[in-house]
C-alpha cells in the first residue's frame, strides 16, 4: 500500500470521526434541551460498551488469525500493514454492533408475557426478546469467522503460493493426470480450526432454526402443522447434531490432518436437508391433506388463539344488532346529538376548501384535516381542524434567502376549525376558528404560533436582530420575537461552530444577525422529533392538532410491535401490536411528553419502561383538556378490523372452512371504488344513555355487498379503547355501502340531477357514505359536493342524500332530507332544485320547479322553506326580466 493511500485513509477516518463527534455533541445539546438526556446517555453508554467489546473481540480474533497465516507463510514482516486493515474493519464491525443497542437492552430488561407457546413451552418473551439477541450474537460470530477464513485464504494465496503447491498425479482409477494441491501442515491445521468454528456456529444456527417453525405459513392457517412438528423439526434437530459431530471431526483433524470424514458429514447434512424437505412435503401431501382438518385441528386452534391475543382481539365484545326498520321521527328527536354531528364534510373536499378560503398567503399550508370532538359553548360536538403551517419553499424564488428561510419565516400561525355538519348558505364550511390572527366566538388562542409541526423539517434561529414574520395584516406584515423555551443557545462560539458543521452552513458562524441570546430550533418536524427520542416505537401516520387552554399541541399515537409472536399471522410485516403511548408535543415550545395508557397489558412497553425509567409518564398526569381529545388511532383500528374479519371465527371448523369470512366494504368516491375508511362519529351506542365519540367501520360478507356487522372503538374516558362489534341477523338483508351506492345511482331523479350538473361545467363529488347507527337501526348519509371545472375552484356542499329502509331522498340540507324520510310525506316526484343558469326555457322550468317545491313546503307547514323557494323564484324571474 502506497503512502498516499494511507494518508487518504487517515484523512477519511479523521473526517468521519470529526463529523460523528459534531453530530454526537449537537445531539447531546438537543436531548438536554428537550429534557431527555438520560435517554441519550443510556443509549450512548450501551453503544460505546457494545461497540468497544465487539471491536476488541473482532480485532483480537482477526489479529491472531492473520498472524497465524503470516507466520505459516513467513510473511510476518507484513503484519503491521495487515493490522491497519484489521483495525479499520474492526471499527466498522464495532459500529455495526453498536447499532444493535436496542436488541441488547431489550434482552437485558425483558419482561415476561406470562404466556407460553404450545410447542416448545417457552414464554413468549423468549421469542420477542431473547431470540433476536441470540441471532445477533450468532450472526456477528459468523461474520468474524467467515472474514477470518477469507483473510487467511487471501494471505495463503498471496504469500503461501497455494498455486505453487500443485502437483501432477495419475489417478489409478481413471489413468488420468490430475492436479492436486498439497498444503503445508500449518495451513491445514489453520483451515481445520476455522472450519471447526464455522460448523460449531452452524450447530447453534440449526438449533435456533427449530424455533422458526412457529412462523411457518400455510394455506389453511398460519404456523406449524402436523408435518412440521412430527418430521421437519426432527430433521432440523438431526442437522444440528450432525453439524456438532462435523465440528468435532474438524478439530480432531488438527492432529491427523484428515478432513475426509468432516467433508462426508457436510455432504450428509445437505442430503438430509434436501431429503427431509421432500419427505415433509410428501407427508403433508399424502397423509395430512386427505384428512387435513382433523389432523391439523390443534394447530388451527393455536393459530386462532395466538393471533387473537397478538392483535388484542380477545377483549372485543360481540353483540347482536337487530338492524330494525321501525325507526320513527320521535327516535330521531331523541337522538338529536347524533343527527347534529353527522359528518357532512368529507376530509378530501374539505381540505381543498380550507386551502382556498383560509391559507391567506401562498407560503402557508394545510397538510390535512383532523376529525375530533370538543365541548363548545356547552355542546359536545364533532369538529374538523387543521393547522396552518408555514412552508418556506413556497416563498417566491427571489425571497428564498438564508435570512428569510431560517431567521424571518420561522413559524406557522393558528388553526382553522369548523363543525363537521356546519354549512353556510353558499355550501361552504362554517368556521369556529378562522383567519390570521385567529378569530373565534368560542375560543381564545393565546399561542397560535406553530414552530413545530408536520411540515417543519429545517432549522430556524430565533432571537436574532431580524424580527420574525408573524402574520400578514392587510398590506403590511406583523412581526414578533420568539418568547418560548425551545431551542439551544448560540451564546457559545463552540456551539455555533458545531451547528455550522452539522447543517453545513457558514452563515450560522459568521452572521451578525445572531446574538448571544439567539437560539437554534431543529428537529422541528414532529414525526422526526418523537422518533429521535424514542426510535424503538412505531408511530401513527396521522398526528393531530389539539387546542387546550389557549395553546396548540400535537398528539401522536405510539405503538409497540413485533414480528416474533408465535403462531400469529402477520399483517404488514408485524404479528403483534399495542397502542400504549400517547405523545404530546407543544407546537410553540417543542416540549415532548410521552404518556402511558392504563391497562395496556403490554410486556414490550414494560420492557422499554425498564430500559428508560424516566421516559414515560402515567396518563393520569396528562392535562384534562388534552386527555378529552385523545382518539383511538385509525391505523391500529384498520389492522384490528382486518384481522377480526377473519379471526372473529373462533371455532376451528368454521375457521378452516372459511364459512363466515368478513371483508371491509368498498364505497364510491368521484366515480371510483375505494376501500371504506374508518370514520369518527358522535352517537349513542345501543343500550347506552349518552352520546360518545366512537370510531366505526362496517363489515360485509366475503364476495358479497350486504352488510353483516360493524365495529366501533370508544374514545371517551373512562371507556377509552373498548371495542364492540355489532352483528346483524344472518337471515335479514341489511344494505351494504355499495348496495346503497347502487340504489342512489338507480334513483332517476338523483341520477338526472348528477347528469345535469355534470353537463353544466360542474363536477359532482360524492363524499363518504356514512352508516349511522341510531337506536337499533341504521341510517345512511352521503354528502354531495359540486366543484367547477376551472382550476382552483372551491368544492361546495350542495345536497345531502339520506337512505333509510326502502326510502331515499336528496335534499339541500340534512334536516330537510330527514324530514322527508321520517315525516312520511315523500313527494310523488322528488324536486331537485338546480342552479339558476341556462337558457330561457331552462330558467322557466326552474321557476316551475321552485313553485311546486314551495307549494309542497307550504302544505307541510314549513313557512321558512316556503319563503326560501319563493325568493329563489324571484331571483330567476328577475334574470328572465333582464
Amino acid at each position: 500500500m502506497k503512502l498516499k493511500h494511507i494518508l487518504i485513509l487517515i484523512l477519511f477516518f479523521l473526517f468521519t470521526l470529526s463529523a460523528n463527534i459534531v453530530g454526537l455533541f449537537t445531539d447531546y445539546l438537543w436531548f438536554y434541551e428537550v429534557g431527555y438526556h438520560n435517554v441519550f446517555f443510556t443509549v450512548l453508554k450501551t453503544r460505546i460498551m457494545l461497540g468497544a467489546i465487539a471491536f476488541a473481540l473482532f480485532f483480537a480474533f482477526m489479529y491472531i488469525n492473520i498472524r497465524a497465516a503470516l507466520k505459516n507463510t513467513s510473511g510476518l514482516k507484513f503484519l503491521l500493514i495487515y493490522s491497519g486493515v484489521i483495525l479499520i474493519i474492526s471499527l466498522l464491525f464495532g459500529l455495526y454492533a453498536a447499532s444493535k443497542w436496542d436488541i441488547v437492552l431489550r434482552y437485558l430488561n425483558q419482561v415476561p408475557f406470562n404466556l407460553n407457546d404450545p410447542i416448545f413451552g417457552h414464554d413468549i418473551s423468549f421469542y420477542v426478546f431473547s431470540l433476536p439477541f441470540y441471532n445477533f450474537l450468532l450472526n456477528s460470530l459468523f461474520l468474524v469467522v467467515i472474514l477470518s477464513g477469507i483473510g487467511a485464504a487471501v494471505i495463503y494465496l498471496i504469500n503461501g503460493g497455494i498455486l505453487d503447491q500443485l502437483e501432477s498425479q495419475t489417478d489409478p482409477r481413471y489413468q488420468k493426470v490430475i492436479n492436486v494441491i498439497r498444503l503445508p501442515e500449518g495451513t491445514k491445521i489453520h483451515f481445520a480450526v476455522i472450519a471447526g468454528l464455522f460448523t460449531l456456529l452452524l450447530t447453534i444456527k440449526f438449533y435456533l432454526m427449530r424455533f422458526d417453525i412457529l412462523y411457518t405459513p400455510k394455506k389453511a392457517f398460519f404456523g406449524p402443522g402436523y408435518a412440521d412438528i412430527n418430521l421437519q423439526l426432527y430433521v432440523i434437530t438431526l442437522m444440528a447434531v450432525l453439524a456438532l459431530l462435523i465440528s468435532v471431526l474438524f478439530f480432531l483433524s488438527i492432529k491427523n490432518t484428515n478432513v475426509k470424514w468432516p467433508l462426508v458429514g457436510i455432504i450428509l447434512i445437505i442430503i438430509i436437508f434436501t431429503g427431509g424437505s421432500f419427505l415433509t412435503t410428501m407427508v403433508h401431501q399424502y397423509k395430512v391433506l386427505p384428512d387435513e382438518y382433523n389432523i391439523e385441528k390443534p394447530y388451527i386452534e393455536n393459530n386462532i388463539k395466538y393471533t387473537r391475543l397478538a392483535f388484542d382481539l380477545e377483549d372485543i365484545e360481540q353483540i347482536e344488532f337487530p338492524a330494525s326498520d321501525n325507526l320513527a321521527l320521535n327516535d330521531i328527536e331523541e337522538n338529536t346529538k347524533t343527527i347534529e354531528n353527522i359528518r357532512l364534510w368529507d376530509w378530501r373536499p374539505m381540505l381543498t376548501t380550507y386551502k382556498q378560503l383560509q391559507l391567506i398567503r401562498t407560503y402557508y399550508e394545510f397538510k390535512d384535516i383532523d376529525i375530533n370532538r370538543l365541548t363548545i359553548d356547552g355542546e359536545y360536538m364533532q369538529i374538523a381542524v387543521s393547522a396552518r403551517e408555514i412552508d418556506s419553499k413556497r416563498l417566491p424564488e427571489q425571497a428564498r434567502t438564508w435570512v428569510n428561510e431560517h431567521l424571518v419565516f420561522t413559524h406557522g400561525y393558528g388553526i382553522a376549525m369548523s363543525p363537521v355538519r356546519g354549512v353556510s348558505k353558499e355550501g361552504l364550511p362554517q368556521f369556529y376558528i378562522k383567519d390570521v390572527p385567529p378569530r373565534s366566538e368560542f375560543f381564545n388562542i393565546t399561542r397560535p404560533e406553530i414552530y413545530f409541526g408536520e411540515l417543519d423539517d429545517g432549522y430556524v434561529i430565533v432571537g436574532t436582530t431580524n424580527p420574525e414574520f408573524d402574520y400578514p395584516s392587510g398590506e403590511l406584515n406583523v412581526y414578533t420575537n420568539y418568547k418560548g423555551t425551545g431551542g439551544i443557545s448560540l451564546r457559545s462560539g463552540l456551539v455555533k461552530l458545531a451547528m455550522a458543521v452539522r447543517f453545513g452552513e457558514i452563515n450560522i458562524l459568521i452572521s451578525d444577525s445572531i446574538q448571544p441570546e439567539s437560539r437554534i430550533l431543529f428537529n422541528r418536524n414532529i414525526n422526526n422529533r418523537i422518533r429521535t427520542i424514542a426510535p424503538f416505537l412505531k408511530y401513527d401516520n396521522d398526528p393531530y392538532i389539539a387546542l387546550s387552554e389557549g395553546k396548540l399541541y400535537w398528539i401522536i399515537d405510539g405503538y409497540t410491535v413485533t414480528d416474533r409472536f408465535p403462531y400469529s399471522e402477520p399483517a404488514g410485516g408485524i404479528n403483534y401490536i399495542r397502542n400504549p403511548v400517547k405523545a404530546v408535543i407543544d407546537a410553540y415550545n417543542g416540549s415532548v411528553e410521552l404518556y402511558l395508557l392504563n391497562g395496556s397489558n403490554d410486556p414490550i412497553i414494560e420492557t422499554y419502561s425498564a430500559m428508560f425509567p424516566d421516559l414515560f409518564k402515567p396518563i393520569s398526569l396528562m392535562p384534562e383538556g388534552l386527555k378529552s381529545q385523545i382518539r383511538y388511532p385509525e391505523d391500529m383500528f384498520r389492522v384490528q378490523a382486518a384481522k377480526y374479519a377473519l379471526y372473529h371465527m373462533k371455532d376451528p371448523g368454521v375457521f378452516y372452512n372459511r364459512e363466515d369470512v368478513w371483508e371491509i366494504p368498498e364505497e364510491l368516491y368521484e366515480g371510483s371504488k375505494i376501500e371504506m375508511e374508518p370514520y369518527y362519529l358522535i352517537t349513542k351506542l345501543p343500550g347506552l344513555q349518552d352520546e360518545e365519540f366512537i370510531l366505526l367501520l362496517p363489515f360485509t360478507p366475503r364476495s358479497k355487498t350486504n352488510m353483516i356487522a360493524w365495529m366501533g372503538a370508544r374514545n371517551d374516558m373512562p371507556n377509552y379503547g373498548k371495542r364492540i362489534v355489532y352483528v346483524f341477523p344472518k337471515e335479514k338483508l341489511v344494505y351494504g355501502p355499495m348496495q346503497i351506492e347502487a340504489r342512489i345511482d338507480q334513483n332517476t331523479e338523483i341520477s338526472q340531477s348528477f347528469t345535469l350538473w355534470s353537463q353544466s361545467g360542474s363536477r359532482v363529488i360524492r363524499g363518504n357514505l356514512l352508516v349511522i347507527p341510531v337506536e337499533d337501526s341504521l341510517l345512511y348519509v352521503e354528502p354531495i359536493y359540486l366543484r367547477a371545472e376551472q382550476r382552483d375552484s372551491i368544492p361546495e356542499l350542495k345536497r345531502v342524500i339520506v337512505v333509510y329502509g326502502d326510502k331515499i331522498t336528496m335534499q339541500e340540507t340534512l334536516d330537510e332530507a330527514i324530514a322527508v324520510i321520517f315525516k312520511g310525506k315523500v313527494p310523488e316526484r322528488t324536486i331537485i332544485p338546480v342552479e339558476d343558469t341556462g337558457t330561457n326555457d331552462e330558467l322557466i322550468q326552474q321557476v316551475v320547479e321552485y313553485y311546486e317545491r314551495a307549494q309542497q313546503l307550504l302544505k307541510e307547514g314549513d313557512l321558512e322553506g316556503f319563503g326560501r323557494e319563493i325568493n329563489r323564484m324571484g331571483k330567476i324571474l328577475e334574470k328572465l326580466k333582464k
